[in-house]
């Protein structure tokens, strides 16, 4: 294994408003729990243009963090252990890896080495590349976490259902249905692959047409046209009682249409805000949530400690990629295409070794 580099190139935003800049930055040290990945490939989301426009001081208060500009962002990263703080004992130099990155300099993905907590580590199997496993980390834990995290009326939350990690969850949900709005997004894939496991009667999806074939592959049990009129076409499936469980992929906000699509006591979670024009009658709720096991540690580390697993048997299967040129360099195309909805059905990666 090659040596480890005093210093690296990295992507930052200096400022509100300013683009990605490409910088010269330290090669930082694992500590105690982390491990250092020297990345081979990078997962683009659209968070990646809307922290763009967000106030990172805001965003800290949320999260957590210690800093706001110059900011280092990003989340999805894949690539090979090349260190490990002394306390962690599940990983191995050379070991090939997923990660979940974070918003901090030493951890986010957006750079040639970036240090990850070991709880939010997978190893990836022989088979999988690293560009289809950096497709993986946020949208998998978004899916994963919003389908198994309890609601909470004040904070973050989920629909309830049983983590796929848990040992009686597949299967569990036998007879049920659920209506997965956006199934060709990231998010929604991972969520079709996990109601599947968990044994949903009826995965009912709304898509453009073109991604249909590839949907019931994942297990989608209904593809509906996101064009149609989809109250009518989803009582045509259930009838009249509506949905106990709904996962919006795409809320960009949620509307009231989507809420009434529920039954009476159900459940929406969203990855947006949940504005507060919504109503809700019967016991109708909507919750907010982004995929971060930091957040949420117990849950997100059975997750990652399942996932390998997972992987391995095909139960969980990447997105669909496409490498974009220019190394780190590509971030500004990736950005301006998934601002313009111009990517459908697959994920834009990165690959920090290809930068000038």
């Amino acid at each position: 294994m090659t040596s480890i580099p005093k210093t690296q190139k990295a992507l930052i935003i200096p400022e509100l408003g300013a683009p990605y800049t490409l910088i010269e930055r330290q090669v930082p040290s694992p500590g105690p729990e982390d491990v250092l990945v020297k990345i081979e490939a990078i997962g683009l989301n659209p968070s990646e243009w809307k922290v763009l426009d967000l106030d990172m001081a805001m965003l800290a208060g949320h999260m957590q963090l210690s800093k706001t500009y110059p900011a280092a962002v990003g989340q999805d990263a894949a690539g090979i252990v090349v260190d490990v703080g002394s306390g962690v004992t599940n990983f191995s130099k050379g070991d090939r890896v997923l990660f979940h990155g974070w918003f901090e300099d030493d951890y986010s993905p957006h750079q040639e080495y970036a240090l990850a907590i070991a709880d939010n580590v997978a190893k990836i199997p022989s088979s999988m590349g690293f560009l289809e496993a950096s497709s993986i980390p946020l949208t998998l834990a978004t899916a994963a976490l919003g389908l198994s995290m309890p609601y909470s009326a004040t904070a973050i939350g989920g629909l309830g259902l049983k983590g796929f990690w848990e040992d009686d969850a597949q299967g569990f949900y036998k007879g049920q249905s659920i209506l997965i709005l956006g199934g060709s997004s990231s998010i929604g894939q991972f969520a079709i692959q996990i109601t599947r496991y968990l044994g949903f009667s009826q995965i009912i999806t709304t898509s453009s047409v073109k991604h249909t074939d590839f949907l019931r592959k994942l297990g989608a049990t209904h593809v509906i046209d996101r064009h149609a009129d989809i109250a009518k076409e989803t009582k045509a499936i259930v009838g009249d009682a509506g949905f106990k469980y709904i996962y919006d992929c795409v809320s960009d906000p949620v509307s009231q249409t989507e809420v009434d699509y529920l039954a009476p006591g159900g459940t929406i979670v969203v990855v947006n805000l949940v504005p507060d024009t919504l109503k809700f009658a019967d016991d109708r709720k909507a919750i907010f949530l982004w995929g971060l096991p930091r957040l949420f540690k117990d849950a997100g580390k059975a997750m990652y400690s399942k996932l390998p697993e997972f992987l391995a048997k095909g139960i969980i299967k990447p997105n669909r990629v496409e490498k974009l040129p220019g190394g780190l360099q590509g971030i500004h195309e990736g950005v301006k295409r998934l601002k313009g909805g111009q990517v459908s059905g697959q994920k834009l990666i990165l690959v920090p070794s290809e930068t000038a």
